[in-house]
């Protein structure tokens, strides 16, 4: 069995018919499964993407959504309009409200959309805003420090959701993959082709979920875990424990493509 990873595709960039030159791409490895690691498109589309993969494809597209994936809506109404479309299309997988998926004998598959929580770096004093705090319902016209507020909540739902379905998946599983969209360690957090500084690690990071795998992996040293993440659009990777690596998946816009093909024999 193969899988395809694939994340920060911003469709929204690119012409239908390229759109569709991504999915027969993906069709053309033969993928057993699909995993696509948020940043699919905007609030207006993100579900007829998704169900256009899983048409295209015909395989189960397993997903969590990016920042992007809630612009000129609200991550309440999203996730409703993702989730109905999940019912009623069996092969789409929202990761954020999945417990373990078998995608081997050998390998498990569990995940979370993930958000930058705002506990790492300099927050109080960073200039970088995202247009997260303008375009998504909980975000905007709030101050930053219930802003703030809203991202560590988010951080935690997160960071809760990890420790309850990967110790499930490492109990019957040789190997995990964790896919979200946020990095959740500093040494993976790529942009630009350099680890983040202060100012851009509280959108960039989510330190929350990072603790959250460390502490179960560590219960775990005869299991490994990768996690593959996305949202910088800096490609990288990094060690974390002998048992826990992390994949960070480089993107450009307007020009969405494969990331990784996994043998999960």
């Amino acid at each position: 069995p193969r899988a395809v990873w694939l994340s920060d595709l911003h469709l929204d960039f690119v012409a239908p018919e390229e759109v569709l030159a991504c999915w027969l791409a993906v069709a053309a490895q033969k993928p057993d499964w699909v995993l696509l690691g948020g940043d699919i498109g905007q609030a207006c589309n993100v579900v007829p993407l998704l169900r256009q993969a899983a048409a295209v494809l015909d395989v189960p597209v397993a997903f969590v959504l990016g920042n992007h994936d809630y612009y000129h809506s609200s991550i309440f109404q999203v996730r409703a309009a993702v989730r109905e479309a999940c019912r009623q299309e069996s092969r789409l997988r929202y990761l954020s409200d999945a417990g373990p998926i078998a995608l081997s004998d050998r390998v498990a598959l569990v995940g979370h959309d993930g958000w930058g929580d705002a506990r790492v770096g300099d927050y109080a004093t960073s200039d970088v805003v995202l247009n997260d705090d303008y375009l998504i319902a909980e975000l905007a016209g709030i101050d930053r420090d219930q802003r703030r507020l809203r991202l560590n909540a988010l951080g935690d739902e997160a960071a809760e959701h990890a420790r309850h379905v990967l110790p499930q998946a490492l109990a019957g599983h040789e190997e995990v993959f964790f896919l979200t969209h946020v990095p959740p360690f500093r040494e993976a957090c790529w942009h630009d082709g350099q680890l983040t500084d202060d100012h851009w690690a509280p959108p960039l990071l989510l330190p929350r979920v990072g603790e959250a795998l460390v502490e179960v992996m560590q219960g775990f040293p005869h299991r490994r875990l990768t996690v593959l993440c996305g949202h910088t659009h800096g490609r990288g990777e990094a060690a974390i424990l002998p048992n826990l690596r992390v994949l960070t998946a480089g993107a450009i816009y307007g020009q969405p493509g494969i990331e990784r093909l996994f043998d999960l024999a």
